[in-house]
């Protein structure tokens, strides 16, 4: 006899209620395929929500390899591979060593920019630089600067915001922005994180060979992501400059995403990208090539900065920010 049949002879009195399950707290939906599509806005919706609660408006957009190491841990790494026998390590190991001498150069670029950031939040116009709109070029005449282009859209960010708090209000708004994971990435957030009130936010993405986020992020701009589009997404959005140090075939992926957007005016046509590791970055991709045979214009690479001079580099990357944080001020200023 079925337990439907049993339930329906038994006296009402007698039988449990019963507990349904509400939608969003069934997790064997939320987790199919039928619900994709909410997972993603998910990883929308809250990485918008948690960063305007926290002011962060704009950020420098830091990529590089997750396999490179600074000096000590390179060197104690190379010495247990050594002691253990194991050679693929080895090998991997020593032909990465170069890379170290670049891991204090990214953390020393990243200190400063924050470093420049958090004196640069006290001043005015920081509410005005917003990473959501820059579609339209900065265009210089005699008379006036246009920069609708760079002013925010909406008032989303406005005093009020849910979740904002008072002190949060006056933060660093310019904020280091990273992949969240070992290698340059943790150099640039160790970087930021050297720095009295600065903060630096890890974008992780969920993979199996990879625990968690770098302990030098800070916490409440901690974020994990499931599918690399959403992820790449928030990457872009709020970019106001990038840095990319040397990496493989995931470095070159975004990178290559990014000046794509800036090629199309997706993103602004002014973002600065400083190409930190001159002599990589000119040996793995033939540049000039890309230009002499066509397919993109000499100066979609001439406004590249190859460099090894974190000077160099943070000079480059501030003038373009203050370019664009005098230009909003001049519009706050007269109307525009």
């Amino acid at each position: 006899m079925s337990k439907r049949k049993l339930a329906s002879e038994a006296p009402k009195e007698s039988l449990p209620l019963v507990k349904p399950k509400k939608a969003y707290r069934n997790d064997a939906f939320l987790n199919s395929g039928h619900a994709r599509h909410i997972r993603i806005l998910c990883e929308y919706e809250e990485t918008m929500q948690r960063l305007r609660a926290e002011k962060v408006k704009a950020t420098i957009m830091f990529f590089g390899s997750a396999r490179s190491k600074f000096s000590a841990e390179h060197a104690a790494a190379l010495a247990a591979a050594r002691e253990s026998g194991n050679a693929v390590d080895e090998m991997k190991l020593s032909s990465s060593a170069w890379m170290c001498d670049y891991m204090d150069k990214i953390k020393e670029l990243s200190r400063r920019c924050t470093e420049w950031a958090v004196a640069r939040s006290s001043q005015a116009p920081l509410n005005l630089v917003s990473g959501v709109a820059r579609t339209t070029r900065v265009r210089r005449s005699n008379s006036a600067i246009d920069v609708a282009a760079y002013l925010p859209h909406s008032t989303d960010d406005a005093p009020g915001t849910p979740g904002a708090s008072a002190e949060t209000a006056m933060a660093q708004t310019i904020v280091v922005c990273t992949g969240g994971g070992p290698g340059f990435m943790e150099a640039a957030n160790r970087g930021a994180a050297e720095v009295e009130g600065g903060r630096s936010i890890g974008m992780g993405i969920t993979l199996p060979f990879e625990a968690g986020l770098n302990p030098y992020v800070s916490e409440e701009l901690a974020f994990e992501f499931h599918y690399f589009f959403t992820r790449k997404f928030w990457m872009a959005f709020h970019m106001q400059a990038l840095v990319v140090a040397p990496g493989g075939f995931g470095t070159c992926d975004e990178l290559f995403e990014l000046l794509t957007l800036k090629q199309t005016g997706k993103i602004q046509k002014q973002l600065p990208i400083v190409l930190f590791g001159k002599a990589y970055w000119k040996d793995v991709i033939n540049w000039e090539a890309l230009a002499k045979y066509g397919v993109c214009s000499p100066k979609d690479v001439e406004e590249l900065l190859f460099t090894d001079d974190v000077e160099e580099a943070f000079q480059f990357i501030t003038s373009g920010l203050e370019f664009v944080l005098s230009a909003a001020s001049f519009s706050a200023d007269y109307g525009e």
